[in-house]
């Protein structure tokens, strides 16, 4: 493959992908889903990556290195490194779900691996990742030696790259049961790795759990997106007298009334309520019911940068609908999990909620991604989930 003169710069920085208005030559007769070399303008040596025609990213940067040989052997080496990251900054005897491969992150494109207690569950997003099924299998086996290994590549990413099937089911080892116990930060937790959102839990709000757990003594604490309860079990940890989880799923409700019930919190004093969110923020305001602690997690608005017109809308509105039922000297804690949303534009998303709401909003902390979630600085694309916590007054 060769680019056109200039592209280069991004990948000598280190970016991953190589757009297809970056190509200037794609190779011929080079079977799709295969590892092939990328030169420059003057046909100087680039990287070499996961090649695929049907993608709007032809290539997926895998190496830098000219002498280096994709095999069996150098996807086991990318594992390994991984999964010794993570072994640096977990104990599973405080913390036993984390996230071990982080795709493109951790030199892998395409593939993300999830650690629930015991168990590991796979997707693979691209389709030269796709190829390495049975090698990446082994590779855990070896590196990790879980009881078993569970595919949930039900994603719709895969159909950007060609790939119809949306594979799930086990790979390796023992069958998953349908909920697996997992620890986080001491706390107790099932989830459903098998038909559950992602792949079963949301490992990436980790920190951010934590850390409201320190603004909630004695208070009411409001969880928005609350998806299995994640925040709720957190903020009842931290003192809240009622935690109330919204959410529109049934499955996700029953599984954050056990996660409160494993915990000792009972669902009468922190009630599961399936409802709309934006529903429920209009009756709460209609009711003049006010709360000290409001999170705000809601799925992607914005998929693509296309999207982003009508996501700016739906964050303002959710957002200023929160602020409205927030007391004043609240704490707002509000995330978006898009990478096509930087910084900067939430913190504006933000800001309008503040000014149609007159209330003045003070970013006390901000965090993003966890040790098991890491982010190359030539990749912004990598960099998707922001949280800032806000006093509002």
């Amino acid at each position: 493959m060769m680019l056109k003169r200039g592209r280069e710069k991004w990948i000598l920085e280190g970016h991953p992908w190589i757009f297809r208005a970056a190509v200037a030559k794609e190779p011929k007769g080079q079977p799709i889903g295969e590892v092939v070399d990328v030169v420059d303008w003057r046909g100087k040596f680039i990287a070499k990556g996961f090649y695929n025609s049907h993608s709007s990213i032809p290539l997926r940067v895998l190496s830098r290195d000219p002498d280096e040989i994709i095999d069996a052997q150098w996807m086991s080496k990318r594992i390994h490194q991984a999964v010794v990251l993570r072994a640096r900054a977990f104990d599973d005897e405080v913390t036993s779900a984390y996230r071990l491969v982080h795709g493109e992150n951790d030199f892998l494109p395409g593939l993300v691996v999830d650690k629930y207690g015991e168990f590991l569950v796979v997707q693979i997003h691209t389709l030269g990742m796709d190829r390495w099924r049975d090698v990446i299998a082994e590779a855990l086996m070896l590196h990790v030696s879980p009881k078993g290994i569970y595919e949930r590549s039900d994603v719709g990413a895969r159909q950007g790259e060609g790939l119809e099937t949306l594979p799930v089911g086990l790979l390796a080892g023992e069958e998953p049961p349908e909920q697996v116990d997992f620890l986080e930060n001491g706390m107790k937790f099932v989830c459903d790795v098998r038909t559950g959102q992602k792949t079963g839990f949301f490992l990436d709000q980790r920190d951010n759990r934590v850390n409201v757990a320190a603004f909630c003594q004695d208070a009411e604490v409001l969880n928005c997106f609350s998806y299995s309860g994640g925040f709720s079990v957190f903020a009842a940890q931290g003192g809240a007298t009622r935690v109330e989880s919204v959410d529109a799923s049934e499955p996700a409700l029953l599984l954050a009334k056990e996660n409160l019930s494993v915990n000792g919190f009972d669902s009468k004093d922190h009630p599961c309520i399936q409802e709309n969110v934006f529903d429920y923020l209009k009756v709460c305001k209609e009711k003049s019911r006010q709360f000290d602690v409001i999170v705000v997690d809601p799925p992607a608005f914005a998929k693509s940068s296309g999207a982003l017109k009508r996501a700016s809308r739906a964050y303002v509105r959710l957002n200023r609908m929160a602020i409205d039922v927030l007391k004043p000297g609240g704490i707002l804690v509000s995330a978006s999990c898009s990478s096509a949303v930087d910084d900067d534009t939430f913190l504006s998303y933000l800001r309008t909620a503040g000014a149609e709401t007159r209330r003045d909003i003070q970013v006390i902390k901000t965090h993003f991604t966890s040790i098991d979630h890491p982010g190359f600085v030539a990749f912004p694309e990598g960099r998707y989930l922001k949280c800032f916590f806000c006093v509002v007054t």
